[in-house]
């Protein structure tokens, strides 16, 4: 969650407040526009897509006597490198307003219609997609993980790896993609570790993290009277379901005899409190996820990579909490939350957020959030 003021918080642990918001235009280091005139401002975010973030807006053709139209490379709604940078406040009492960041954001369009430009941007590794490379990435035979994702990334955003994994060299050998993203995805599968881009627009790089429980909750959506959320909905499926993963590496050519060989290991589900446990009802059969990264060069790393993933699995495919509250600005992708709603017969359930759209204003409406339970209850 980002972080804000315990007045804040107390405000948002309620049901009303005053919020408000504003966002800025740059090109470079040049601030083209500090406050543009947007209405209809709504930020969507999706763990499961490969740029997750997303930011539409709206504004006038003319406001204030200012055609807003983009005419020249360096309009603030133009589409050659402009970084929309947004801003939730929050009423604090008297007047004051608590101001915070919620990202930066490529343009991505700005289509004019009638008297209104609807706008379009998306998150930074948008840029890291767009860049697909000449030809086959070659890393040096000392580059480690940490060098390689240096290589795809920056300069255009800039990496945090304060509370990465371990760093290892990577093997010699590889064939790596044209494609920077697939090839930034690749190492944080094998490291294991995962990425995104913080409200500043930096990638930070983490260790991926363990099931949530209460000590990691940050907000609790409660339905009944007084309660923070207005509306439940929720679904559950099979799909995407294993109760095992079978997790390739391979030696690296410095492994004498074992030199490209292939590692195997495979990771069982055996949590009792899981429902996809492997020998439990769900499956008389072995349900194995296939995974496999020439990165991963040694048992333990194959082992590692394997049960990480399974638990990801895990959490793909159990229950999945739809919810619709009052605006939380603080909230992000992957806050560890809890869920309690009588209808639905859930009581404190935690789970992480794996999707939302925020209205950045009242107009807007209420927030949706999707959240997958740790546990299937």
């Amino acid at each position: 969650m980002i972080t804000i003021t315990d007045v804040a918080e107390g405000i948002l642990n309620g049901y009303s407040y005053q919020q408000y918001f504003r966002l800025q235009s740059w090109l470079g280091s040049e601030l083209l526009a500090e406050d543009i005139p947007a209405v209809n401002a709504s930020e969507e975010l999706d763990a499961t897509l490969r740029v997750p973030e997303r930011l539409t807006f709206e504004v006038p053709v003319v406001a204030d006597a200012v055609s807003w139209v983009p005419t020249s490379f360096s309009s603030p709604l133009g589409a050659y490198g402009q970084r929309i940078t947004a801003q939730i406040g929050l009423g604090v009492g008297s007047g004051a307003i608590e101001w915070m960041n919620r990202g930066v954001f490529l343009l991505e369009s700005a289509e004019t219609a009638g008297n209104s430009i609807s706008v379009e941007a998306v998150g930074l590794l948008q840029l890291v997609d767009e860049a697909e490379l000449a030809t086959e990435y070659q890393p040096k035979a000392s580059a480690t993980l940490k060098t390689i994702l240096r290589a795809m990334v920056e300069p255009g955003i800039t990496i945090d790896f304060d509370s990465a994994p371990t760093d290892r060299t990577a093997p010699t050998g590889i064939t790596w993609s044209d494609s920077r993203l697939d090839n930034v995805y690749s190492v944080l599968d094998a490291w294991p570790a995962q990425a995104r881009i913080t409200e500043n627009g930096h990638l930070d790089v983490t260790a991926v993290p363990s099931d949530p429980t209460t000590v990691d909750v940050v907000f609790d959506f409660t339905d009944g009277t007084g309660g923070t959320a207005m509306e439940y909905n929720t679904s559950i499926t099979r799909d995407g379901a294993f109760n095992s993963v079978v997790a390739k590496g391979q030696y690296p050519d410095t492994a004498g005899a074992k030199a490209g060989q292939e590692i195997i290991a495979t990771s069982y589900d055996t949590d009792p409190d899981s429902p996809y446990r492997y020998g439990g009802p769900f499956s008389p059969y072995l349900v194995p996820f296939g995974y496999e990264s020439p990165l991963m060069t040694t048992l333990a790393k194959v082992q590692e990579a394997g049960n990480t993933r399974l638990r990801t699995l895990r959490l793909k495919a159990s229950r999945t909490v739809q919810i619709t509250c009052v605006p939380h600005p603080a909230l992000q992708l992957g806050d560890a939350v809890s869920v309690t709603s009588i209808r639905l017969g859930l009581d404190g359930e935690v789970g992480r957020i794996q999707a939302m759209t925020l209205p950045y204003s009242p107009e807007g409406g209420a927030m949706q959030v999707t959240v997958r339970l740790t546990r299937v209850g």
